[in-house]
């Protein structure tokens, strides 16, 4: 079965592209960008001005169109929360999976634009949380794909691929 990815609002084809092949390339699954929802402004929450993850991981799993697909994820460009975080880069539960670019982005922090950091980030918290989907947890090991990303600078001390162990683990879980 295939991986899908749904843009949920406007997202630059690059983003989704990198996505697409990077995941591809991780889980050696198909992996498909499907058509975009619309903005997540159900989810917005204008206290906090922010955005609940679990709320895009609710609607997302309730489309019954993404019911072919082994694992969904969604990709907003909108500030995520959760209801124990100030912020999340992202949220799993079950086989759907949400990650904000927002956050990956070097401007969210006053600073340059850097592309290819951007995507490197960007295809690394979509690995995590798929990682998530895939009934992994968190890892200790820092380069791993699956380690906590308190900030931006635990983002950047990983890359988007799994440590041995975890690497082990994904492999004995898609087993045929």
């Amino acid at each position: 079965m295939a991986i899908g990815i749904v843009p949920a609002g406007t997202i630059e084809p690059g983003v989704l592209t990198a996505l697409k092949d990077g995941i591809r390339d991780v889980f050696g699954k198909e992996t498909v960008v499907l058509d975009a929802a619309g903005p997540p402004a159900y989810a917005f929450d204008k206290d906090r001005g922010q955005y609940l993850a679990a709320a895009v991981i609710k609607r997302l799993s309730e489309e019954k169109a993404y019911s072919e697909y082994e694992l969904v994820l969604g990709v907003v460009d909108a500030d995520l929360y959760a209801a124990n975080a100030g912020f999340v880069f992202g949220e799993a539960a079950g086989k759907v999976a949400v990650v904000s670019i927002t956050r990956l982005r070097e401007s969210f922090y006053g600073l340059e634009e850097d592309q290819k950091l951007f995507l490197k980030r960007a295809l690394t918290e979509a690995i995590h949380e798929l990682g998530h989907c895939h009934g992994l947890g968190h890892c200790y090991t820092a380069p791993c794909a699956m380690f906590f990303s308190n900030s931006i600078v635990d983002t950047d001390r990983k890359g988007p691929s799994f440590c041995r162990m975890c690497a082990k683990r994904i492999a004995g879980l898609q087993a045929p």
